[in-house]
């Protein structure tokens, strides 16, 4: 008769990790069948809710721990983000078990504590912040007693890592036998339920490499990987060569694939370890960070292949992921693997910043030849991919628009253009899709807490908060702004901050944080130093220190220093998006910059080119416009070296046009009108909330900044004209695709591209779907008919709910030969054309084209009767033209 022996596992848990509890009878299963059944032993699971009778004690806590805390071998305690309800004797069910066990532990009893907490990253709203802290004041208790617990993130990796240590655990209690080894012929490795098993494993960790977030649809998009050839010195361009994964399957040789963080090398790990294993070929997985400072490498593959069950097969290939050069112990790793496994090939997953691209020269004493490849960043068609494969899940809108707001949004945060970063952003999208540019305070937010949801602190070491790390960080941006100084050492950054956290009394472990930025791209090498990638996030953390400090605040606002940095307005707006204090400054600072313009340039009122162009500009005197200018310039206020570019015939032309253009506009303070309409727009589209008569004063006011800056550029006509660009104080004008035209007719096309010009310089900042009832209130009391005009033009780009309506009315109200007519006809076939537009947008502005057409075509009568004289043919035409 054979003698099982039983092993009794009391499993304890809050009640968010239902999955995991039901994963551990699963993996029981499994073991029972195989290395239970070779070993004689037997593993069964002691849990409350199959195991409990009910009973009475002091409380029902006190029933469990009698029933199932006095007799078992293991204990398995799991925890997320919930620790569970108070107990007559703890503060959580699942603590007091834990003590139970721990005090068998103490008393030397015979007892496997084995602890797992999930950091599986979820949305902020789902949390509850005082269970979460109690979860992670728990995790430091348990490091403290000498407890090493073991993360994972979500479940299939916990099922993966439980199974790993069941299997170690039962080996050395069972005299570290095995299960009777796979022996089987490598051109038929898939005919048998253990390759299937392998299979899964390798399934598993790909799928959990490719899970961003809880209940994200996963799917697998083909990377793009490069040869790079020299670099040509003259033109600095590279000609690379791109290789199929599928190539490097059917025949594996070592190769280093490099790519910054983020970019997916694990993934691709993992998935070459399938596709391989299909292919009848084992691929062992090595990941870097676990092994680098090993000492025995053939005790690093024997221990990963015990993990997989397959400890006698022959390994095909290995894959080092996670590798970096300038990491401790990582040339040592390689190269005793390199030496201890010359004949099989390796792949080695190159992790690398942006400064470590241009330090290939670097001696590496390996006596092996790598072919060098890259993982690219993604096309748009892989993007779209992406886009689409996870819009069929969540349905966020229509995949044309989708695909266009991730593109932008990547470029407007300058990221990489990832699978990590695209999933982001998508998943922002979910409960957050505006395919205008709203609030990008909150996307950066959602982006944050995503970034340090991601990270895996040590046993003694705690997550970060976002929050806090947002207000120390604020104050690291307010010195550099007023030091004027933006590059810093790392031993600056860290002294400065903790220094300001121990004066604060804020316990934030800076150089966790400087980890995560710099491993997120956030900041960045610069020489010995080092820098934050892009300005936005300065302004960002800018705007979180003007909320907390209020002498920053007014520093900044007081001095008008928002005016170099327009973009704290956005985010300091888009946090609370009611600060009336702010739009109350702001409209006054452009209200008197307006003033100040408007009082040294002298332009007139009604100093409107526009209404002097007719539809076909051949009908349009264009001696009389130019007569115009050259009143307009002569009764200016404007200095004499400008009037004589109109009177004097001997002026001298040699005389650098640039720069009188600088010395003018400087002193008219033209930039500043520039970057006050900017910064005053961005205010507005996030004030949802402000008092509707403040909103209306600032939107007045940025109107008439915009009119103001139409008739600089009216003005300044027959300078483009004649030479073609002009830059001043930080504003450049160039003149493209004009060249087939005369002196008289590049006046007209300047004039004709002046309304729309103006509307694309400022519609990112200005407009917002949000405030189109403040749009459409402000076209039906103006007064100025080329403001309004522009005030149409914005309204076509931005396409808010009942633009339509507007657009027919304004069509209806201009003179059928007139160049407003043209204007509108022109943008609307230039949004159709080259917009990512749904079907009912494409056939709207179809339709307002056509309306157009009619009103020139049929004098303007009975406009919408004669469209369908329109025919789709004409139409189509037009377009083509166009």
């Amino acid at each position: 008769m054979i003698n099982i022996k039983l092993y009794k596992c009391f499993i304890a848990s809050p009640s968010d990790t239902q999955a995991e509890r039901e994963i551990c009878d699963k993996v029981f299963t499994e073991i029972n069948k195989t290395h239970g059944k070779s070993l004689n032993f037997r593993i069964e699971s002691q849990k409350w809710e199959k195991d409990t009778r009910p009973s009475f004690g002091e409380d029902p806590q006190d029933v469990i721990n009698k029933q199932l805390c006095n007799d078992y071998q293991l204990f398995i305690g799991i925890m997320f983000t919930r620790f569970g309800n108070h107990t007559k004797n703890a503060e959580s069910g699942t603590e007091e078990e834990f003590y139970l066990a721990y005090d068998k532990y103490e008393k030397k009893e015979n007892i496997e504590i084995m602890f797992y907490f999930n950091d599986y990253p979820i949305e902020p709203s789902s949390i509850d912040t005082s269970q979460l802290k109690k979860v992670e004041e728990f995790r430091k208790l348990i490091s403290g007693l000498g407890g090493f617990y073991s993360s994972y993130k979500g479940v299939n990796q916990f099922e993966e890592k439980l199974r790993g240590h069941l299997y170690k655990f039962f080996d050395e209690k069972e005299g570290k036998k095995q299960t009777t080894p796979i022996k089987q012929d490598e051109s038929n490795l898939k005919t048998n339920t253990e390759s299937e098993r392998i299979l899964k494993i390798f399934q598993n960790r790909l799928d959990e490499a490719l899970l961003c977030f809880s209940d994200q649809p996963t799917f697998w998009i083909e990377p793009i990987l490069h040869k790079p050839k020299k670099i040509d010195e003259d033109t600095e361009k590279k000609d690379e060569i791109k290789i199929n994964t599928s190539d490097i399957i059917k025949n594996p040789r070592s190769i280093k694939i490099q790519a910054p963080p983020q970019f997916g090398l694990t993934c691709l790990s993992h998935y070459f370890t399938i596709e391989a294993w299909k292919n009848n070929s084992l691929w062992l997985y090595l990941d870097a960070n676990n092994y680098q400072h090993a000492i025995d490498i053939h005790k690093i593959v024997n221990k990963e292949l015990k993990k997989l069950g397959l400890e006698n097969e022959k390994i095909n290939c290995i894959v080092l992921d996670s590798w970096k050069i300038s990491a401790p112990g990582m040339t040592k790793l390689l190269r005793s693997i390199c030496n201890s496994y010359k004949d099989i090939p390796l792949i080695v997953m190159n992790t690398m910043g942006d400064f470590e691209f241009d330090s290939e020269k670097k001696e590496i004493e390996i006596k092996r030849e790598f072919e060098a490849l890259r993982l690219s960043a993604l096309p748009k068609n892989s993007i779209r991919q992406i886009v689409s494969n996870y819009n069929t899940k969540r349905d966020i809108g229509e995949e044309n628009i989708v695909l266009n707001k991730v593109v932008e949004d990547i470029e407007a945060l300058n990221i990489h253009r990832t699978s990590l970063n695209c999933l982001t952003l998508l998943k922002i999208s979910e409960k957050h899709f505006d395919e205008s540019p709203i609030n990008r305070t909150k996307m950066i937010e959602m982006f944050l807490f995503v970034l340090f949801a991601f990270i895996e602190p040590q046993t003694d070491h705690t997550k970060p908060d976002v929050k806090d790390c947002e207000y120390v960080l604020g104050y690291f941006c307010e010195q550099m702004i007023k030091n004027n100084t933006y590059e810093f050492s790392k031993d600056y950054f860290l002294e400065t901050l903790e220094l300001f956290c121990s004066k604060t009394l804020i316990d934030v472990e800076i150089r966790i944080v400087f980890n995560i930025l710099f491993e997120n791209r956030i900041i960045v090498n610069y020489g010995s130093k080092f820098k934050f990638k892009v300005s936005y996030w300065i302004h960002y953390f800018v705007a979180k220190r003007m909320h907390a400090d209020n002498d920053f605040y007014k520093y900044m606002l007081d001095n008008e220093k928002y005016i170099s940095f327009t973009e704290v307005i956005e985010f300091y707006t888009g946090i609370e998006r009611n600060c009336i204090d702010i739009i109350e400054i702001l409209t006054k600072d452009l209200s008197k910059q307006c003033d100040i313009i408007e009082n040294k340039t002298g332009l007139i009122d009604n100093f409107n080119l526009f209404d002097k162009l007719k539809w076909n500009y051949s009908e349009t005197n264009i001696e009389e416009i130019k007569q115009k200018i050259n009143k307009e310039v002569k009764e200016s206020k404007l200095p004499d070296s400008l009037k004589d570019e109109y009177a004097d015939k001997d002026y001298n032309f040699n005389t650098p046009y640039n720069q009188e253009i600088r010395n003018i506009l400087k002193e008219f303070t033209f930039l500043n009108l520039d970057q006050k309409i900017k910064a005053s727009s961005r205010a507005l589209r996030n004030s949802d909330y402000v008092d509707v008569d403040a909103k209306k004063a600032l939107f007045r006011e940025i109107t008439r900044g915009l009119l103001l800056f139409s008739k600089i550029l009216f003005l300044l006509t027959p300078f483009m004209a004649k030479h073609g660009s002009a830059t001043f104080d930080g504003l450049g004008f160039i003149l493209v695709g004009f060249d087939k035209f005369d002196f008289n007719q590049k006046i007209i096309h300047i004039i004709l591209r002046n309304p729309s010009y103006v509307v694309e310089r400022f519609k990112d900042d200005l407009f917002s779907k949000r405030y189109a009832p403040l749009l459409y209130d402000a076209i039906n009391s103006e007064k100025n008919k080329f403001t309004k005009h522009v005030l149409i033009l914005l309204l076509i780009f931005g396409r808010p709910r009942e633009w339509t309506k507007y657009i027919s009315n304004y069509i209806q109200s201009i003179p059928n030969n007139s160049a407003y007519l043209e204007d509108i006809l022109d943008l609307l076939l230039t949004r159709y054309k080259y917009d990512y537009a749904s079907k009912e947008v494409q056939n709207s502005l179809i339709y307002l084209s056509k309306m157009c057409l009619s009103k020139y075509q049929f004098k303007g009568k009975k406009v919408i009767e004669n469209i369908k004289k329109i025919t789709n043919n004409t139409f189509s035409k037009i377009v083509i033209d166009e």
